[in-house]
């Protein structure tokens, strides 16, 4: 089970989120396992019901799958920390990849079509 904790902008409570696995598409949406609309990104933030938040994070180990905008599919992971703030999606300080277009980094690190977050060894 994967927990995603969203951060607001001031100074109200996070919001937590709980699913098996989560993914961010490409058109800027964070989907669960049923395929429901879990929050919104854009305008580099992510807006969960009406509460817009900075990024969200998780703790693992969590794997990703991502796929590049010519379809190719690989494997990243595990991670013990994931943060995705900017329209990127960061391990502790590094940059893996970039998952919306605008971001200060997307210049230097790799264009991600889908990224898929999965709990435990479900990286398959």
């Amino acid at each position: 089970m994967i927990t995603l904790t969203f951060r607001p902008l001031h100074g109200e409570a996070p919001a937590l989120v709980r699913g098996v696995y989560f993914r961010i598409c490409a058109d800027g949406t964070l989907r669960g396992p049923d395929n429901a609309v879990a929050a919104n990104y854009a305008e580099r933030r992510w807006q969960l019901g009406p509460r817009p938040f900075l990024h969200f994070e998780c703790t693992g180990p969590i794997y990703l799958r991502v796929t590049d905008h010519e379809d190719r599919r690989e494997h990243l992971g595990p991670f013990e920390f994931l943060r995705a703030a900017e329209g990127a999606i960061f391990s502790n300080q590094a940059c893996l990849g970039i998952h919306a277009p605008g971001g200060a980094l997307e210049s230097t690190t790799s264009r991600w079509r889908e990224v898929t977050l999965l709990a435990g060894n479900e990286n398959g």
